[in-house]
């Protein structure tokens, strides 16, 4: 039995490269594309919590998780949406305290940093 010449070695090693890369490569562009929106809606969250804060109205936020709990980011960013949910609470709640509120939002905004 021949070993064959180094151009089949070459040809045979590049091949099982080509097909590893294209068996692969779809798995990791997914996960970089999942990364990259879990990193968005986390700056847009962040932007809508302060806007609510700000201006002490929730609406905005509630119905920016009741969309996203609709697409995919539902299943993807539960975690986050969860927090977000809880900042809701907060809102909702009839505590007098407006800073001790405030200051109970920044530590659940610090939770969800991208």
């Amino acid at each position: 039995m021949e070993i064959g010449s180094l151009a089949e070695w070459a040809t045979a090693v590049a091949e099982t490269a080509a097909v590893l890369v294209a068996l692969f490569l779809p798995y990791f562009e997914r996960r970089r594309a999942d990364r990259k929106s879990t990193r968005n809606l986390k700056i847009m969250l962040q932007g809508i919590v302060r806007r609510a804060v700000a201006d002490n109205d929730p609406k905005s936020l509630d119905t920016f998780i009741n969309v996203s709990s609709f697409t995919d980011a539902g299943e993807r960013d539960k975690e986050t949406l969860d927090v977000a949910r809880q900042i809701l609470e907060l809102f909702k709640s009839d505590n007098a305290d407006i800073e001790r509120r405030n200051r109970e939002i920044d530590s659940l905004l610090g939770e969800i940093r991208p």
